[in-house]
């Protein structure tokens, strides 16, 4: 399984993955799953999958070659020559349908399913940051001030700190620390997601990576925010009025 996760600030742009691909009781197996592009002064793209692991080596491989091959083909699509993050985005859908065609018949055939999920985002110079969600079907959505998050993966554990705490306004810090603890949410819960965690932080029209890390199990920030993170619910619960029990209780007592 998997967990990444892509934020849209209004001051730039945060993306979040964890690095785990298996998690059988003797074969913990460690990958990336973040990859960053960058044209300094030009763009900065990020691309996080989740799924199958094969689909999105093969998806990524493919964007590779269309890139080392672009000056012996001018013409040739490739991230770099696209000029809007969606023109991006509908390329990079144009690949995973490219490897569907080819793949997906056997897959299923052998009773898998066709299984990938990408989150790209990033800024091209004269446009701000966006961040997408592309589906197996090569289609996808985007973050907005209303929606400002989006995830792939193991979602549903990490997603209630950042619906009651992150929004469109907060500070980047402020995000990376959302991400992180959603992240330390999902690993907590979740042995099929865990470190390292990479994470990218992208300011606006910086054009440039900058604010780029890797937080392995022993980190001390890492260890840091998952300690405090924990200790403060327990205070925050232990802080709260007791339930009243003094109350009638609204249904009848069985016979």
């Amino acid at each position: 399984m998997t967990y990444c996760l892509g934020m849209l600030c209004r001051k730039g742009a945060v993306f979040l993955s964890d690095s785990r691909t298996s998690a059988g009781m003797d074969d913990v197996g460690t990958r990336s799953k973040m990859r960053v592009f960058e044209k300094p002064g030009d763009r900065v793209i990020c691309i996080m999958s989740s799924g199958n692991l094969s689909l999105s080596q093969t998806t990524l491989a493919l964007i590779d070659d269309d890139l080392h091959l672009n000056e012996s083909h001018p013409a040739r699509k490739h991230l770099f020559n696209r000029e809007t993050i969606y023109d991006i985005v509908r390329y990079v859908g144009s690949k995973v349908r490219e490897v569907e065609k080819r793949d997906r018949s056997a897959l299923e055939a052998d009773g898998f399913n066709f299984n990938i999920h990408l989150i790209v985002g990033g800024q091209i110079a004269g446009f701000a940051p966006e961040v997408h969600l592309i589906y197996p079907q090569g289609n996808s959505i985007h973050a907005s001030a209303d929606s400002p998050f989006l995830q792939i993966g193991e979602t549903k554990y990490g997603k209630p700190i950042l619906d009651r705490g992150f929004s469109y306004e907060s500070s980047l810090m402020d995000a990376v620390k959302f991400g992180i603890v959603s992240l330390d949410a999902t690993m907590k819960s979740n042995v099929a997601v865990g470190p390292p965690i990479d994470i990218l932080c992208y300011k606006n029209d910086s054009l440039q990576v900058k604010m780029r890390t890797r937080l392995e199990q022993n980190d001390p920030y890492l260890q840091e925010i998952s300690q405090k993170w924990q200790d403060g619910i327990v205070r925050l619960v232990r802080q709260m009025p007791a339930a009243d029990f003094r109350k009638p209780a609204l249904f009848a007592d069985a016979a």
